[in-house]
């Protein structure tokens, strides 16, 4: 298991709720996979929405009362490094609240590099 980089919840945005203890989650690499995982238990599945724009994967939660206003929000960026396939990335929602980011990496190829720009989005 290789690890490559990390994450923080930014802690400007809590909105009536106290900020979770280990906000912070390590990205990690599994064979050809890059995994990340994030606590939403606090979020139903259709208040969830996970976005990738050019190698960066964002979470974004937001939980609305009755009335319509914020009750409390969450967001996570994690940047991916330059081998990963922006549109293999798939996510799944465990019965504990737990959120697994995955995506694949490329296979290698020995030809001139041509950036290409993606967007995914995925609404659990």
């Amino acid at each position: 298991m290789e690890l490559f980089g990390s994450f923080v919840r930014p802690h400007g945005e809590n909105l009536g709720f106290p900020a979770r203890p280990g906000n912070t989650g390590v990205v990690k690499t599994l064979g050809n996979t890059y995994q990340f995982t994030v606590d939403v238990s606090d979020f139903a599945p259709e208040d969830i929405i996970v976005t990738t724009s050019n190698n960066q994967i964002e979470v974004h939660a937001e939980k609305l009362a009755t009335d319509g206003t914020v009750m409390n929000t969450f967001t996570h960026k994690c940047q991916l490094p330059e081998d990963v396939d922006p549109t293999s990335v798939s996510s799944s929602l465990g019965d504990n609240g737990m959120l697994t980011i995955r995506a694949q990496r490329r296979p290698a190829k020995h030809s001139e590099h041509v950036q290409q720009t993606f967007r995914t989005e995925i609404k659990i």
